[in-house]
């Protein structure tokens, strides 16, 4: 019997409606106007704001795994439930864009807030809903759709996210999404939570991270093989791991990017920087760590580094080419974030530079972070 399935252009196409895009972006993917009608009519595709999150967002969120990934991490929940009970005050108006399981919006019930609106454009909603009746907190409303499109009569008090990724910024969409709510809906000299944000990257010095998640695999022999011929392609290709980084590695730590969420813009997430990191000690350059701290509330700061407690969010290690360094030597860093046009995954270029060299001659590494 002869089966259908999706062909190389079939795959394309499909791709390019992991997210949102113009009829004309559509198009330049392999899907002609008929076919973009026909899909229209048959419902299979349709209209969305520019916040709406990736398909595979909402598999990746619509479901108990990541939410009770997410839940019995005491560091992060127990972080955002201080920080709300410290910022949010009876009677106050509070909006929880993006409420998944709706534990924030149920904190800020907890909190004394007399109305709460949990957004949620996922199949959670009906869970959210359900739990919060369960609790018996009537002040949340659950409202199930595009974050874009939720509109209030009267201005909140308090805004509310969680739009944090794995390296900060990955969730760049949903951070979009905070932005748009925030800035029409929250009061002037409202508050949100959390309020601002550092993105941390870690010089390291690990053989072992290097070995198991770098290119140090690939330099020595293994089993008795050559492996060495993959090195370079890997190099080309180079992909983000999500680790448990032991905090002995780090080298020197420095921020790459500052957020203030009260006022930071849609394109916050996008940026070009330039840091420097010096060797106190003669050692190995194995790659970057990446991490980050949280401005939850007045005096509540959450750590996500290797000497933190370790939270969901684990670290991002961005393994590069081995470089020998030694005591006071630098190291130059440009990191650049920006959208991939063809899949519209969010990247991180690193470009490094060594002593006498300079970044505008040094190769970039992008990784995607997905």
């Amino acid at each position: 019997m002869t089966r259908l399935g999706l062909s190389d252009l079939g795959r394309k196409s499909l791709n390019a409606l992991r997210v949102a895009r113009s009829r004309k972006d559509l198009e330049s993917s392999g899907l002609d106007s008929t076919a973009i009608d026909s899909l229209l009519d048959a419902g299979l595709i349709q209209q969305f704001e520019d916040t709406t999150q990736p398909s595979d967002y909402f598999d990746a969120f619509s479901g108990w795994k990541s939410q009770r990934g997410m839940l019995i991490d005491h560091v992060r929940t127990d972080g955002f439930q201080k920080a709300i009970h410290a910022v949010v005050q009876p009677g106050d108006t509070v909006v929880d864009v993006g409420t998944g399981s709706g534990v924030l919006a149920m904190f800020a019930a907890q909190a004394g807030a007399a109305e709460v609106y949990g957004l949620e454009i996922t199949e959670m909603a009906a869970w959210a809903e359900r739990l919060a009746k369960k609790n018996g907190l009537d002040a949340v409303k659950i409202v199930k759709g595009d974050a874009g499109q939720f509109d209030l009569e009267n201005k909140a008090d308090v805004i509310v996210g969680e739009y944090l990724g794995m390296a900060l910024i990955d969730e760049w969409r949903h951070y979009l999404a905070f932005v748009n709510v925030r800035d029409r809906i929250l009061r002037e000299g409202g508050s949100v939570v959390p309020r601002a944000a550092s993105f941390l990257m870690s010089a390291v010095d690990s053989h072992k991270l290097y070995w198991e998640r770098g290119y140090g695999f690939y330099e020595v022999q293994s089993y008795g093989l050559d492996f060495s011929d993959v090195r370079p392609s890997e190099v080309a290709s180079p992909r983000r791991y999500i680790v448990t980084a032991d905090y002995n590695a780090l080298v020197t730590t420095k921020s790459v990017a500052d957020f203030d969420f009260l006022t930071s813009d849609k394109d916050a997430f996008f940026f070009t920087s330039e840091t420097e990191f010096t060797y106190p000690a003669d050692g190995n350059f194995h790659g970057f760590l990446g991490h980050f701290d949280v401005d939850m509330a007045p005096g509540q700061i959450m750590g996500t580094g290797p000497y933190h407690r370790e939270t969901h969010w684990h670290h991002s290690y961005f393994p590069m080419p081995r470089r020998l360094m030694q005591a006071g030597e630098t190291l130059r860093l440009r990191t650049r974030s920006f959208c991939d046009p063809e899949n519209d995954n969010l990247c991180l270029g690193l470009t490094v530079a060594g002593p006498g060299e300079t970044l505008d001659g040094a190769d970039e590494h992008v990784f995607r972070l997905e």
